[in-house]
């Protein structure tokens, strides 16, 4: 018979080990089960906002176990790559890092803390009965309690027999690629006007590598790569990078967050299940990141089940993460009444405005377009 555990944590992510290191330090049984990605988060360098590492319950010193490299500048580009508009802060706007550093540094945090992990070779199928929950893969856990962290939430939804009657949200499309270079960063995060209005770019230089990435709002026609193409061309053109990259040694994906999706979601807990991270739809709506909003939601979904497991009432107790997640996310998770790429060309007219828009980048004032 299995091993029944206080709780598993579907998805080895930094939700996933986030809240397992809560959970185990708490001395709760916790396992987690890293199952195959989905394509709903970033897994190439990326960046995230300063309050990311200011989260209550993070192991410490997780900025220099993740490599993280803080950057206090935001510039902002017109199509031609001829203006330019920076922006500076006196304090940290938020840090390069690296997806894979960042996961194995909260992995090593959790198992230290007495999490344990358990590999499936398959997306596992979620089983619930009135005493446990089960997720079935190639590995088979058991637990009081599930937390799912990973996967496009309607997807996850539909495993749990949960048919939503609200209609699917349009998913923003995330085309990345990192490249070796020699150029040495300049510590800035740099967005770039795009000649098609629903889409931006977005580039930086950190640890030896450039990071570009497209992200777009609308699903029309056109290859990512050949706008990934067309942004690095135009890059070079100028002389913003180096005239020769190796192309060859270059590691792309596409991933598709789900953009403030949280909102639209009907409920995000059900028997023993609590969905956080991507599996909830907790991602910023105007970039698609997914650091800060999955792990907030995560570390939540961990103190909330950490209570509900000594609880009476372990359904009512663990209702309240329904709640409770809108007081500390909903303001990040709104989307802006204007789309950022309509906006983004009032900064070149007038450049009092990227104080407003740095920070809807970095969420730090999300709804002040609204």
């Amino acid at each position: 018979m299995a091993t029944l555990h206080d709780v598993a944590i579907l998805g080895g992510t930094p939700a996933g080990f986030a809240a397992a290191y809560v959970l185990a330090k708490a001395g709760k049984d916790v396992v987690v089960v890293d199952a195959p990605p989905a394509a709903d988060a970033c897994p190439l360098s990326d960046w995230t906002c300063a309050d990311f590492f200011r989260l209550p319950h993070l192991p410490p010193g997780l900025p220099r176990s993740a490599k993280a490299r803080p950057f206090n500048t935001v510039c902002f580009h017109n199509v031609a790559m001829d203006r330019q508009v920076p922006h500076r802060r006196r304090a940290t706007a938020g840090y390069f890092l690296s997806s894979a550093d960042l996961t194995a540094a909260l992995a090593a945090a959790a198992r230290k803390a007495g999490a344990r992990v358990r590999t499936s070779t398959t997306i596992p199928i979620i089983r619930q009965t009135e005493d446990r929950v089960c997720s079935c893969g190639s590995t088979e856990v058991e637990a009081k309690v599930l937390i799912v962290v990973a996967g496009q939430p309607y997807d996850v939804l539909s495993d749990l027999g949960l048919a939503s009657r609200t209609p699917r949200p349009a998913l923003l499309v995330v085309a990345g690629v990192d490249l070796p270079t020699s150029q040495r960063g300049d510590g800035a995060l740099h967005v770039v006007e795009e000649p098609e209005r629903s889409e931006i770019g977005l580039f930086f230089i950190t640890a030896g590598h450039l990071h570009l990435r497209i992200i777009s709002s609308s699903p029309a026609a056109g290859t990512r790569a050949a706008e990934l193409s067309g942004l690095i061309t135009r890059l070079q053109q100028t002389g913003i990078v180096q005239a020769k990259l190796p192309l060859h040694r270059a590691r792309g994906a596409v991933w598709r967050p789900p953009a403030g999706a949280a909102l639209d979601l009907e409920t995000h807990v059900t028997k023993r299940c609590v969905l956080a991270g991507t599996a909830g739809g907790f991602c910023e709506p105007v970039t698609g990141q997914t650091l800060y909003a999955s792990v907030a939601s995560a570390l939540l979904a961990a103190e909330t089940t950490a209570k509900a497991l000594a609880a009476r009432d372990l359904y009512a107790a663990l209702a309240v993460y329904a709640t409770s997640w809108r007081k500390r996310l909903e303001k990040r998770l709104l989307r802006p009444s204007t789309p950022f790429g309509v906006l983004l060309p009032l900064v070149f007219a007038n450049p009092k405005v990227t104080s407003r828009l740095t920070a809807m980048l970095l969420c730090a004032q999300q709804g002040a377009w609204r």
